[in-house]
């Protein structure tokens, strides 16, 4: 019987060959794994992740960068789980309504 850290490995590389050409799938993906206040990759699976032929090398970087939380990619990662303030999708819908941007 696999553990969890098996199954979120092999669920991992399962994401990676589906997405191994397109970067905006990849990160939405990681953003089921990686939260503001939970990760739940753990250093093991990271690094198993990292040794595999499976990730691209842009798949590898990407993931160590969002694992660590010093990073712009984890805070991009991170603001994908977040919802758009009003606000701010107000002003740029009033932006594209005045045509200044295209």
């Amino acid at each position: 019987m696999c553990n969890k850290n098996e199954r979120l490995y092999e669920l991992m590389i399962k994401i990676a060959k589906e997405t191994k050409y397109n970067a905006g799938h990849w990160y939405r993906y990681l953003r089921k794994f990686i939260k503001r206040d939970k990760i739940l990759i753990d250093k093991s699976t990271e690094e198993k992740l990292l040794e595999s032929s499976e990730l691209t090398n842009f798949q590898k970087v990407s993931l160590k960068l969002a694992l660590d939380e010093t990073t712009k990619v984890h805070e991009y990662i991170i603001n994908l789980n977040e919802k758009t303030k009003k606000k701010n999708f107000n002003k740029l819908m009033e932006k594209i309504r005045e045509n200044e941007i295209k």
